[in-house]
């Protein structure tokens, strides 16, 4: 039995789970109606709240597009997890979208579980960005012209 096999720390993610997360990273930005970014650190940071607040700020953005962005804060080194958004979006999305979104990162960041964990937050995120942004520019626009009429 290796006995160092049991003090050894599992990998923060695969090369295959970086690759689904990647790919759901893409699937989700398609459909989030505003930025959405995952930054995955491999360094250690000593406070990841202001490093992921200034990546945020450093995100180069319209004013616009910064209110409604959304950025996955990922340390690989301490296995922490913040998520930042704009403006906009903390005053419409909803309490419980928050409470939701930081009680299953923390229930899959503490079972080791960091890709799924990573995966839910962006699809979540992504949805909540399009039910919010879409739907309301929607509701808000003006209704297409009716079709001209044509002669038989």
């Amino acid at each position: 039995m290796d006995l160092l096999g049991a003090f050894r720390r599992r990998p923060f993610l695969t090369p295959t789970e970086r690759g689904q997360i990647e790919a759901g990273l893409a699937t989700a930005r398609r459909h989030a109606a505003a930025p959405l970014d995952l930054i995955i650190d491999e360094r250690a940071a000593g406070d990841h709240d202001t490093r992921a607040r200034r990546l945020f700020q450093d995100w180069k953005l319209s004013d616009a597009e910064r209110g409604r962005a959304m950025l996955v804060y990922a340390c690989a080194a301490t296995r922490r997890v913040v998520v930042v958004g704009g403006d906009e979006v903390h005053r419409a999305a909803p309490a419980v979208f928050w409470e939701t979104l930081r009680r299953d990162l923390a229930r899959h960041f503490g079972e080791e579980r960091y890709c799924d964990g990573i995966f839910k937050a962006v699809a979540s995120i992504a949805i909540m960005q399009s039910s919010l942004f879409v739907a309301t520019e929607r509701c808000h626009s003006q209704p297409p012209p009716p079709p001209e009429e044509s002669d038989p």
